[in-house]
């Protein structure tokens, strides 16, 4: 919360101000914040960041205030959108690329055109979940509001009246083995942080930590309180619609 003594601050007049100008105000105070000795050099600009935000960003979320429709609304719009650029300008390209692999090499041109699109897609539809969490009227993405990223955080919720930080994969196994340490640093550093995977396929976490709490599919969804359900089903009509559009372009080319 804003010190009450700070009669500049207005969260009414800062929610209402462009991306650039919440940007601006976060850079500004943020220099004024003194970080621990201990902090890893890579999260000072994290921690300096966070701390600022924290003193408003309850009364800032708080003024969500969309109804159930309108949130259905706007989780469809962004699958919509995230579809509608795979087809029209990503797809044709993975198809048709000409980056080297083994499957390249002998030849097996299905292999490596299935391969191509299903890595690329799954790495794109990281932001795309990122976009959906902040639907809820208990989150925001700093990008998207603030044009500011801190680092290994894709959203920040109020869950149980708490300030919670979170990172966010498509499922289990998204995050390289190797990377669970740097991402249990990242997340450490705020007081409340959960890992969170999109869809819970019953795969082996590669995210571990005794530190961080992980939840997955419906229980991550549950936690911010969107409905599963509904991003499960408009999430799979878009993935087999964007599979059926790669079936037909690979047939084309063949």
């Amino acid at each position: 919360m804003i010190n009450k003594k700070d009669s500049e601050f207005d969260i009414n007049d800062f929610f209402s101000k462009s991306k650039i100008e919440k940007k601006k105000y976060i850079f500004q105070e943020a220099k004024k914040i003194a970080t621990p000795k201990s902090l890893h050099p890579n999260l000072l600009d994290a921690y300096q960041n966070k701390e600022v935000i924290n003193k408003f960003i309850k009364d800032y979320i708080d003024l969500k205030n969309n109804t159930d429709d309108q949130i259905k609304e706007e989780i469809k719009n962004k699958i919509d959108e995230f579809k509608n650029d795979y087809l029209n300008n990503k797809i044709s390209k993975k198809i048709f690329s000409k980056k080297a692999s083994l499957f390249s090499m002998i030849g097996a041109e299905i292999f490596k055109s299935a391969q191509t699109i299903s890595k690329g897609l799954s790495t794109s539809m990281g932001s795309l979940w990122e976009k959906i969490a902040s639907c809820s009227n208990t989150v925001i993405n700093t990008e998207e509001e603030f044009g500011i990223k801190i680092t290994g955080i894709d959203a920040i919720s109020i869950i149980e009246k708490k300030i919670t930080y979170i990172q966010l994969k498509t499922a289990e196994d998204t995050l390289t083995a190797g990377h669970s340490p740097r991402s249990e640093m990242e997340l450490s550093i705020h007081d409340n942080a959960i890992f969170g995977a999109a869809f819970k396929t019953g795969s082996k976490w590669h995210f571990k930590s005794e530190k961080i709490n992980k939840y997955a599919g419906k229980d991550f969804w549950d936690l911010i309180g969107l409905d599963y359900d509904f991003i499960y089903e408009q999430s799979k009509t878009m993935i087999l619609e964007i599979e059926r559009k790669y079936v037909e372009l690979r047939d084309a080319k063949n």
